[in-house]
């Protein structure tokens, strides 16, 4: 095979609206001189390959086309209106020297050709339709017969009335036979609505007989010296594709060591007017809509805060003189007003995008059409030895919730998704994870744990004024938390609590002698957030003091202010 070669230039196809200029080439291909009387053939591709991204895809076809000696024009009438013209390559390979030149891209329309296979589906989804038409008519009439029966008379020949037993048995008849009729018909309407639904999208996706849709059509410029067989593989970026990722995590505690599996799903949708039959799908975890090259920050000033003025009570109009004075006040107030908005902007500065790259080949070829349809795919799955430790928080939720630890392994990282969590074969909820890369720790939530029981209470609160010659308040506080362990096995219980922090001089905290000392300070960077790791063996209690004294100037009112992460 020989691989196609670039020609020197192609002046005829500067010609069609201007737009050999701003069309994507590919790189080595160069403009192949080819005469106004070339040959035109259309050839129709098929979908081999499509790359998709979180944000996008890259859709690659192929073609086989006989190509005559001389110079020519081959169409591609069906690529779709979201391919993106920059981004349009073209390579070529045949069985003898063929030379490549530019590539036209215009708009055109395309003819709606139906598919055998969906024929065949349309074809039985309306005898599906005749057969529920035809067991809805039977149902009716049963129904009708029914009704005439009951609203007979009963008696029977011999004219004596029923009993008030027959009575029953046959309105209970009536009503049971009735009620079973109208479940079914109820049925069959549901089940008529939802294949009249089928129909209609099937005979969308068909098209009517000469119904011509909106396409891009490409020109690709070829010359051949001598007639030979060619393959062409077009790629161009589209729009209206995404996959995101979806994990499940199971954790079994029930055997000697607890195991979690974890499992990657992608949910794949596409939207990009073109359908993807038994094409090879390629999952990249880079974002293509993403910015390529780091922002650069605005200078900043830092100055002295400014309280407003007071606003004056309502008098006479003013001159014109301090009415502009006004006007020239308010407008450097909006303009304040505006520069403190603009931190807002940069906080949409994206946090949870992962640097790092990952492909998943898709086994098999998957046929999805355009639309709203969402694909399940599995990806990979993973086993590990977790880490089990009960964490608490007493101070806002006295509850004992299970935590599962591990490191990721591989260099494929966890994009954000949405983890749905399983323990010991039971359905827990759902839960998301930020971007994790392979190597760091993995820290998933599985649930409460009812048999580890902690309760916090107040001990004593102790306020004191000043004395005689003091001039500072002073405020003690102390909790106790309890913790009992009703398991057979030894449990591992991280415990959280807060004590307040003062960033003024003139408010000072201490802790009290008796407060238990902590294990941990400033969890996660939390200023004032303390921790305590203790290892409960089976049926242990034990207790936790948290306890600090507050010292702040006479006539001063304290306020608590949560501080940001």
């Amino acid at each position: 095979m020989a691989t196609a070669r670039p020609a020197s230039s192609l002046p005829r196809l500067g010609r069609a609206l201007g737009l050999i200029a701003p069309l994507g080439l590919i790189a080595p291909l160069g403009l192949a001189a080819v005469p106004d009387h070339a040959a035109t053939l259309e050839a129709r591709s098929r979908i081999e390959r499509v790359t998709l991204y979180p944000d996008a895809a890259i859709v690659t076809r192929s073609l086989s086309i006989d190509l005559p000696a001389g110079s020519h024009d081959v169409l591609l009438p069906d690529l779709p209106m979201t391919a993106d013209p920059a981004s349009l390559r073209v390579e070529a390979s045949g069985n003898g020297r063929l030379m490549l030149g530019g590539i036209d891209l215009r708009m055109g329309v395309a003819e709606a050709r139906a598919d055998a296979e969906l024929e065949a589906r349309l074809k039985a989804k309306r005898e599906a339709r005749d057969r529920n038409a035809d067991r809805m008519d039977s149902a009716e009439t049963r129904k009708a017969m029914v009704q005439r029966l009951a609203q007979g008379d009963p008696a029977p020949k011999d004219g004596r009335p029923l009993d008030l037993e027959s009575w029953l048995n046959a309105v209970d008849a009536v009503g049971k036979t009735t009620q079973a009729l109208n479940d079914e018909i109820r049925g069959l309407r549901i089940e008529e609505a939802r294949i009249v639904e089928e129909i209609a999208a099937l005979a969308a996706a068909i098209g009517e007989p000469g119904a011509r849709n909106p396409r891009r059509v490409a020109a690709i410029a070829v010359e051949a010296p001598e007639a030979l067989r060619s393959t062409l593989t077009v790629s161009y970026l589209v729009a209206g594709a995404s996959w995101r990722p979806v994990y499940d995590a199971r954790l079994d505690t029930r055997g000697a060591k607890p195991a979690l599996e974890l499992t990657r799903r992608a949910l794949i949708r596409q939207r990009t007017g073109e359908d993807w039959r038994e094409a090879k799908v390629v999952l990249s975890t880079l974002r293509v809509q993403r910015g390529t090259a780091a922002p650069v920050p605005g200078s900043e000033r830092l100055g002295f805060h400014e309280s407003p003025p007071p606003r004056p009570l309502p008098m006479a109009a003013a001159p014109a003189s301090d009415q502009l004075a006004m006007g020239e006040r308010e407008d450097r107030r909006q303009r304040m007003a505006s520069e403190r908005m603009e931190p807002a902007e940069e906080q949409q500065a994206q946090l949870a995008t992962s640097p790092f790259h990952a492909e998943f080949m898709v086994p098999g070829n998957i046929t999805l059409p355009s639309g709203n349809e969402e694909r399940s795919l599995r990806l990979a799955g993973e086993v590990f030895e977790p880490k089990l430790q009960h964490k608490a928080a007493p101070l806002l939720d006295p509850t004992a919730y299970l935590e599962a630890s591990f490191t990721l392994q591989g260099a494929a990282p966890l994009l954000p998704g949405e983890v749905l969590l399983s323990r010991d074969g039971a359905f827990l909820g759902r839960a998301r994870v930020h971007a994790i890369a392979g190597g760091d720790r993995v820290e998933l939530g599985f649930g409460a744990d009812e048999r580890v029981k902690i309760t916090r209470v107040p001990v004593q609160r102790e306020a004191r004024d000043p004395g005689i010659f003091g001039s500072n308040r002073t405020e003690d506080h102390r909790f106790r938390t309890d913790i009992r362990k009703l398991h057979a096995f030894p449990v591992a219980l991280q415990l959280l609590d807060r004590l307040p922090i003062s960033e003024d001089q003139a408010i000072s905290i201490e802790r009290l002698p008796e407060m238990t000392r902590p294990d941990v300070e400033n969890v996660e960077d939390r200023r004032g957030v303390v921790a305590w790791n203790l290892a409960l063996a089976p049926q242990e209690a034990k207790a936790i003091v948290t306890a600090w004294r507050v010292r702040w100037p006479q006539g001063k009112t304290l306020r608590p202010q949560p501080l940001p992460r």
